[in-house]
């Protein structure tokens, strides 16, 4: 029989007691248990298959379907081989001899690649997801399931360990993983992981198929196949069972892994201060006293909260970040990985994607969170970053005052002058702080949900100033100032409070 033809059959449950063979009942068998305990699937609601029509995917497709697991049949042509047009007719046939639906489509990946500065694998990789999860979204599939098996393990492990990967990388490929790139919600599976390519020729040959030949496979310009066609053998002069010894190695680290994870997570939240979907702040104090080990852990979990799908956070990135967090003052910031970037505000270590809108690191910090200051006429108070606050006082209000006040920029706040406890008190934040912002009626409303409503960046939440009289707040600075002190028709004697930059005076100068 040639590569690339196809086969009438019929379905495997009507087939496998007549075969009584052994390698095709334990490959069932195998697949069962891994599809269940592993992959999480169920039947009566369809997985979406990318079957390429090599051996690896047919035995997927043949075994899955005499399991009785309603299947979606999906092919990509990558239009990298003149014969790759008779593959997608091998697929296209073998699936509608199973009654199963059928779906392809035809990219040149070669032209994708140059287009975006990828490799030929990468630029493979992401348009073949990106149409099988197009296609398990539309027909609204469980999962999406995949061929690779254990020696696809094994090499994926040499890849990464030459690559200097941590304790994630030598875990492999999971049996089951979210991939937010393409689906926050469909998983991609894949059953045969635990299976042998041997194992897989097997199981094709007994049912009576012969898979696609895809002579790319043997050439050795990728990275993969060099280290199938040569790293491996040679390993494999050293110790015959090389490729059981590092997918059991995968295996028990992967349950390791898993139990650090849950550490790791304790940690990251014990450490985390704010997030959002585009920056995670974190104490720098707290990360400053975990392990080495786990800022390396904490480090790339933040990473992964950001951008699940960055796919090189080597050795390099992590001590990197590690070494500029050590000797980073305030204010300074490094291009981590894949558009994200870290930087260190006070006392938060912040990593943040490039687009973050956070605000400029001159904005408003008192000096320490714990001080307090005194503000009054002739007597300003000196915030961080070389701006001040200064009181003024305006003893006749001009006569279109109401007007007035309304137009007054962010930087200044005006407050009656007799109602206010001199000399007033400049701080920070104190839990629990509440006051009645102008404009709601006498309305309290907590400081934590005024700097939400008005998007302060939650790092400088912690030191944003405030004016006091006496005990009550008469002015979040930049933000609002206090119902209770406003402005009215009777006010007599104005405080005139300002916000100056000597930055600004300088360069006017």
């Amino acid at each position: 029989m040639m590569p690339g033809s196809c086969v009438k059959y019929t379905p495997f449950q009507k087939r496998s007691s007549r075969l009584g063979c052994y390698n095709v009942d334990m490959f069932l068998m195998q697949l069962a248990q891994s599809a269940v305990e592993k992959c999480g699937l169920t039947k009566g609601k369809p997985i979406l298959l990318g079957v390429s029509g090599g051996a690896d995917s047919l035995a997927l497709l043949h075994g899955l379907d005499a399991l009785g697991y309603d299947l979606v049949v999906a092919h990509v042509d990558h239009g990298l081989r003149a014969e790759s047009l008779q593959d997608a007719d091998f697929v296209r046939t073998l699936a509608e001899s199973l009654g199963l639906p059928f779906y392809s489509q035809r990219v040149d990946v070669q032209q994708v690649a140059n287009a975006q500065a990828e490799s030929i694998e990468e630029a493979a990789r992401n348009v073949r997801y990106q149409f099988l999860f197009e296609q398990a979204r539309r027909h609204q599939c469980q999962a999406v399931a995949v061929g690779h098996h254990a020696d696809d393990q094994v090499e994926t492990i040499l890849m990464h360990l030459m690559r200097g990967a941590a304790l994630p990388g030598l875990t492999g490929m999971p049996y089951r993983r979210m991939m937010p790139l393409w689906d926050k919600n469909i998983p991609l599976v894949r059953p045969l992981l635990g299976i042998w390519r041997d194992e897989i020729d097997a199981y094709i040959e007994q049912i009576g198929l012969t898979p696609c030949d895809d002579r790319s496979n043997l050439n050795t310009a990728y990275h993969r196949n060099r280290i199938r066609h040569e790293l491996i053998p040679v390993l494999k002069t050293y110790n015959p069972k090389i490729k059981t010894v590092f997918w059991r190695m995968a295996d028990v680290l992967r349950e390791e892994e898993q139990f650090l994870d849950e550490i790791t997570q304790q940690s990251f939240e014990d450490c985390r201060q704010g997030s959002s979907d585009v920056q995670i702040s974190l104490s720098l104090k707290k990360f400053q006293r975990l392990p080495k080990t786990l800022k390396r852990r904490v480090l790339r979990h933040a990473i992964a909260q950001l951008n699940p799908d960055v796919r090189d956070v080597g050795f390099e990135v992590v001590e990197r970040g590690l070494t500029c967090v050590q000797g980073m003052g305030s204010g300074g910031e490094i291009d981590l990985v894949s558009r994200l970037t870290m930087m260190v505000i006070d006392d938060v270590l912040m990593i943040k994607t490039w687009d973050a809108e956070i605000p400029d690191l001159g904005q408003l910090s008192v000096p320490c969170k714990d001080e307090r200051g005194v503000l009054d006429l002739g007597q300003p108070f000196y915030l961080r970053f070389g701006q001040r606050i200064e009181a003024s006082l305006i003893e006749k209000p001009p006569k279109n005052l109401m007007a007035l006040v309304k137009t007054l920029s962010p930087d200044e706040a005006w407050l009656d002058y007799d109602r206010l406890d001199l000399p007033l008190i400049v701080r920070a934040r104190h839990e629990g702080d509440r006051m009645q912002p102008l404009g709601m009626g006498g309305q309290s409303q907590s400081l934590q949900d005024i700097y939400v409503n008005c998007k302060v960046a939650e790092p400088f939440r912690s030191r944003w100033p405030v004016v006091l009289s006496g005990d009550q707040i008469a002015w979040v600075v930049q933000i609002r100032p206090s119902e209770v002190f406003k402005i009215r028709e009777t006010t007599q004697r104005i405080l005139k409070l300002r916000l100056v930059d000597a930055r600004e005076e300088s360069s006017e100068v």
